[in-house]
């Protein structure tokens, strides 16, 4: 079951207008899909239903009490307004940064047993697609990227403190923080 809309993409749009809510030849349902953002949080507020406090509260004014600049009154959460998987790296860079704060900053704020279980952990593995003979693509320099061994996650977490230190290591200091 999951919660995406069709107003968040043309794809999920094009699924919707396929299969409707529910694909059942893909096991999967869709019940908010015709809803639209500002549909749910009409709905949380009006129904006074708790939301995760990452995202504050519903309302149509900004922190400081003026109506929201994002139209006309329009509801919006006072945190933050996605959030995605906790779990995922993506829209980690700095460019997606609330109030000076990276996702995983404040990951680590509001659940620190989860932050320490994602950045902590990780070992080097046998990669078990590796071949000596791989193809490679020569005349651009390009080598085909397939190591002996692979980062993965390991029992005591995913690791990925290693993946953002190589990350910063290679596009710069605090590229991506934690």
């Amino acid at each position: 079951m999951l919660g995406t809309t069709t107003e968040e993409s043309r794809l999920r749009l094009q699924g919707w207008l396929r299969t409707g809510c529910n694909a059942f030849e893909s096991n999967k349902s869709q019940p908010l899909s015709f809803w639209t953002e500002q549909d749910i949080l009409q709905y949380i507020k009006q129904n006074n239903l708790p939301i995760a406090r990452c995202y504050g509260e519903v309302t149509n004014t900004t922190k400081s009490g003026q109506l929201c600049i994002d139209g006309f009154g329009k509801l919006r959460c006072s945190g933050c307004q996605r959030t995605g998987c906790m779990y995922c790296g993506f829209g980690a860079v700095n460019e997606h940064k609330k109030n000076g704060k990276s996702r995983f900053e404040i990951l680590g704020e509001l659940h620190p047993q989860i932050y320490d279980y994602i950045l902590r952990g990780g070992e080097w593995v046998d990669n078990p697609d590796y071949s000596e003979t791989a193809p490679t693509i020569e005349p651009d320099g390009w080598v085909n990227w397939n190591p002996k061994k692979i980062w993965q996650p390991s029992n005591a977490g995913l690791g990925l403190k290693f993946v953002f230190d190589e990350v910063n290591r290679l596009y710069g200091k605090d590229f991506i923080k934690y």
